[in-house]
């Protein structure tokens, strides 16, 4: 049998260990045991036998209470906030450690040196001082008995515990990093899936051929619709080909947001009031592609698209010391759907997502839903691309 099933990190029950593993948790035990068989010589001063038995006595003690609370006790409880549960256990275990120590003293009283003589071992002076006046309840009935007890069997354990407790905890952190790293690897690729499945329904060369067919057709005859054709296709192209990677150019992705407004004014035409200024500053400066767009689609989503008069879009982009000050501000219906997101819908939340994962502690978005208008403020730090 070349297996065992131990338990092993936070909140595991078992786990498969090899026999390597057993061997290395011997030779882990080589230092306390000759730690404890020199404090044992030095305490007892006693003659060889007795040396002997509480040697292996108490080294056997704080195996099994090792593996017991560390093992078992820590996963299932611990771990698992379950506070009620571990008092008991920890409470019964220092019982039972409490009588394993009575028992060991009782014991070894015919074998000491002491016994009979004049001068008394340690043996003799701690069953005589506490151990015997105490009896079989005496850790719950003195203080001095009960911080005896912790002394003499359970500090070595204590700090072995507090390493493997620190331990554990890295390793539970460590797992729930590398968890998180393959959920979005998972998600960016269940992503790009999508993205070329749509790619093959759209059939992307058919319609910028068929796009640059209607804009040879139309110019010379109304520039308004050529302008429009150029700016779709513009919008395809960015969406479909430009936005795969993991930063675009803000220049790119500013020039993507105008030719969506432009669109929409030949939408709405005087219906509507949409203006965007922009500066873009250092054209090095990089951001996730269509991170800004779907503060846009929400405007004219929940904005312009409801109310009928004095409707506008007023959008606004200024970078200055590698930071980007992002505003928008739309119109709002006087009377509003009940929703039970009032921050915009599932686009919103998905950007405050991406927001997090991509800008941790380099962003600050902030929403204001006003009677009459709703406003977006985005303010985040740029990426910069490394120096060639």
């Amino acid at each position: 049998m070349s297996w065992l099933t131990l338990p092993s990190i936070p909140g595991s029950v078992a786990a498969p260990v090899s026999w390597r593993r057993v061997r290395t948790h011997m030779l882990w035990w080589v230092l306390p045991l000759l730690l404890e068989y020199y404090f044992a010589a030095r305490l007892f001063k006693d003659n060889g036998r007795v040396l002997a038995l509480a040697t292996v006595a108490i080294f056997t003690q704080t195996t099994l209470t090792y593996y017991w609370l560390g093992h078992y006790v820590f996963p299932r409880y611990l771990y698992r906030l379950q506070a009620r549960w571990l008092a008991a256990h920890i409470v019964g275990t220092f019982y039972l450690v409490y009588l394993g120590n009575y028992t060991l003293f009782r014991l070894l009283q015919p074998v000491t040196n002491g016994f009979g003589a004049a001068e008394l071992t340690y043996i003799e002076r701690i069953w005589q001082e506490l151990l015997g006046p105490g009896g079989l309840l005496g850790c719950f009935t003195s203080a001095r008995l009960a911080l005896w007890n912790y002394g003499f069997s359970l500090f070595i354990v204590t700090i072995l515990l507090c390493i493997k407790f620190v331990r554990d905890i890295i390793i539970y952190q460590n797992k729930n990093l590398r968890l998180e790293r393959d959920q979005i690897a998972l998600e960016h690729s269940n992503l790009m899936l999508e993205l070329n499945f749509l790619k093959s329904q759209i059939n992307p060369h058919f319609l910028f051929n068929t796009l640059n067919s209607i804009y040879v057709q139309v110019e010379g005859r109304n520039e308004q619709v050529a302008e429009q054709v150029l700016q779709l296709s513009d919008l395809m192209r960015y969406g479909l080909y430009e936005s795969n990677t993991r930063w675009v150019a803000l220049t790119r992705e500013l020039d993507y947001i105008n030719s969506y407004l432009q669109l929409e004014k030949s939408r709405y035409g005087s219906q509507a009031d949409i203006q965007f200024a922009r500066h873009d500053g250092n054209e090095a400066y990089q951001i996730a592609p269509l991170l800004l767009i779907s503060f846009i689609e929400n405007a004219f989503k929940h904005g312009v698209g409801k109310v009928k008069d004095g409707s506008f879009v007023h959008v606004q982009a200024l970078v200055h010391g590698g930071t980007l000050e992002f505003f928008v501000v739309n119109s709002c219906p006087a009377v509003r759907p009940q929703s039970p997101r009032p921050d915009g819908g599932i686009g919103l939340v998905n950007v405050r997502k991406r927001l997090e994962l991509l800008y941790p502690g380099r962003h600050q978005l902030d929403i204001d839903a006003g009677t009459a208008e709703y406003s977006v403020r985005l303010r985040m730090e740029l990426h910069t691309p490394p120096a060639r």
